[in-house]
């Protein structure tokens, strides 16, 4: 049933969430509730209704932390007068991307549903931010797990990261989920589809190995940071990961 729908993705603006089901996808994430998380996203997308609520409770999230960059978000509202954000400058670029990296994170440590469209053409004059209604509630064992990790990894403790990736079934490709952060503080990362892609495909091939089954929410996680990915390596420019991920984090 899974490979019937993503077959009619092709061709569709979604057509690059293909890229990451990989055969060996299919092989250590459970088909029925693979099938489940896909049936929920697909069927609240007519849900208008809930997605206006799950938005405004976004960009109240994201207003709240933007009140201590107050200057730079107002650097951001003016980006939204252009079309194309890949024609910005590059100190305009690093303020768009830095926002994008805030919303990705602010729903990753949110109670709310999370929005999954953060692709570049969601981000289009005249709108701030116009997504597609594709969203989606995290079950609280896969948040927990992906909160322990980001916070582990962007705050150096090992500890904390080693139980994020215990939780999410994934000890066992630590060294590869560390590879694919990169080394270094974090502070000029750009962003490459391909190097996503790669990490992630090593990453089924590690759980394969170990006979280990992840989460079907993985399949939800996927789409989003494809869709990071997507806006983030179009913007062509080294970001500050972690000061983004700790503006969203620090009270």
């Amino acid at each position: 049933m899974i490979e019937f729908l993503l077959k009619n993705l092709k061709g569709t603006d979604w057509e690059m969430l293909t890229a990451f089901v990989s055969p060996v996808f299919f092989e250590v994430v459970p088909t029925i509730g693979m099938a489940k998380v896909f049936g929920v996203i697909v069927k609240d997308f007519a849900n208008t209704r809930e997605f206006d609520r799950v938005r405004e409770a976004t960009q109240e999230t994201i207003g709240k932390i933007n009140e201590r960059q107050a200057n730079q978000c107002q650097l951001v509202k003016s980006l939204t007068k252009k079309q194309d954000h890949r024609s910005l400058g590059l100190n305009e670029r690093q303020a768009f991307g830095h926002l994008v990296l805030k919303i990705y994170f602010a729903q990753i440590f949110s109670k709310h549903k999370s929005i999954l469209d953060l692709r570049s053409s969601a981000f289009a004059w005249p709108s701030e931010w116009a997504p597609k209604p594709v969203y989606y509630q995290w079950s609280d064992d896969f948040k927990s797990g992906l909160q322990d990790l980001y916070q582990g990894f962007y705050t150096n403790d090992d500890q904390l990261l080693t139980a994020g990736l215990s939780k999410l079934n994934l000890l066992h490709a630590k060294n590869v989920i560390n590879g694919h952060f990169g080394e270094g503080e974090q502070d000029a990362v750009r962003f490459s589809l391909e190097h996503f892609k790669k990490s992630l495909h090593a990453v089924f091939v590690s759980c394969k190995q170990n006979k280990a089954k992840l989460h079907p929410d993985f399949f939800a996680l996927g789409a989003y940071l494809l869709c990071l990915y997507e806006n983030l390596e179009g913007l062509d420019c080294p970001l500050d990961v972690r000061r983004a991920f700790l503006e969203v984090v620090t009270p």
